[in-house]
């Protein structure tokens, strides 16, 4: 076993995760489908060999689970690209409801096909802008939108506000720099320093504080 994928291993171990070795067995399946894809469609850094997605994006997109409870939340994954965040979010732990949301439509068909070949329930894909999709005519209301490789620009905030219930929260990976979230208050929900990642945060916006002060 190639060491990024043992360290993955390890860290589901840690994680007190059921059925290990059939999680494995899904995480191997969407590792083979984001890696073949990926050639056509650029859903992740081509520079990125595939052996690091175990630990890069894999790994990293479960830090969340150190810090949030997923059970029964309603959840919007904001320009999740080739399902990362969500889709590892949800192999792990899959009793809430997801969308992935992003832009790109051909994003957005990988992402489709992947739900589909992975049998995940409760799962959906949009392919729209956060601006439009917030006001739609029927607008969901989540408990969570969970960011991980956006930075939160200020036309963003309205949206996420009107996306979110009113107890609900924007969640943001973060390395060391938190300079797109100055005039925001915001708590940090974790704090690590990984020897494959760096420094890593996991920070929370409550929705009624996605507001500049």
């Amino acid at each position: 076993m190639i060491e990024q994928k043992k360290r993955f291993e390890d860290f589901l171990k840690e994680q007190n995760l059921e059925s290990i070795p059939q999680l494995m067995g899904k995480f191997e399946h969407y590792h083979q489908l984001l890696s073949n894809t990926n050639r056509m469609v650029n859903l992740v850094s081509r520079n990125l060999a595939a052996d690091r997605y175990w630990t890069q994006h894999f790994l990293d997109s479960l830090l969340a689970l150190e810090c949030l409870d997923l059970a029964g939340k309603t959840v919007l994954d904001f320009g999740s690209g080739g399902g990362i965040p969500g889709i590892p979010l949800k192999l792990a732990s899959p009793n809430f409801s997801l969308v992935m949301l992003d832009s790109v439509q051909k994003k957005a068909h990988a992402m489709q096909e992947f739900v589909e070949a992975l049998g995940l329930a409760d799962c959906s894909v949009v392919s729209a802008r956060l601006e439009d999709y917030a006001f739609t005519a029927r607008r969901p209301s989540f408990d969570l939108v969970i960011c991980r490789a956006v930075a939160l620009e200020e036309r963003y905030l309205a949206p996420l506000r009107r996306l979110l219930k009113p107890s609900g929260m924007a969640v943001f990976y973060k390395a060391q720099k938190l300079n797109d979230l100055e005039g925001l208050n915001y708590s940090i929900l974790l704090e690590t320093s990984d020897p494959d990642l760096g420094q890593r945060r996991i920070v929370a916006i409550k929705q009624r504080d996605l507001m500049k002060r």
